[in-house]
């Protein structure tokens, strides 16, 4: 399912910030946003791929309200299965709805759930 353009935009500035924080931490971020294909990990192309020293830590796929849903199953798996730590990073007020997608799926012990939200302050 695409992403509506606010959706993807939202999508894309999580990725690139996600990409600025933790580039202090890792000594590479490579990241994927919109149908870009920069960096791939074992043949997929996660959002973001966490690199230390060469070594891939850490992949990480960001989804938004619109794509929390069964139909990302696959992909998740997919990416869960690569022998990496896998985080999948929602919206903080969806957490809970991706955490029962992911024991009714049987990822709940292969995908870390992280959050993020917008604060808009005035």
């Amino acid at each position: 399912m695409a992403r509506s353009t606010d959706e993807q935009f939202l999508h894309d500035w999580v990725i690139r910030k996600v990409h600025e924080k933790y580039s202090r931490l890792y000594s590479e971020v490579r990241i994927n946003p919109g149908a870009e294909t920069n960096f791939d990990y074992k043949g997929k192309y996660p959002d973001i791929v966490l690199v230390n020293y060469g070594q891939v830590v850490q992949i990480v796929e960001v989804e938004t309200r619109e794509t929390i849903n069964s139909e990302r199953i696959p992909k998740w798996k997919a990416l869960s299965e690569l022998g990496v730590k896998f985080t999948l990073m929602v919206p903080k007020e969806l957490q809970g709805h991706a955490r029962d997608i992911c024991w009714k799926s049987g990822l709940a012990a292969k995908v870390n759930l992280g959050g993020f939200d917008v604060l808009i302050n005035t």
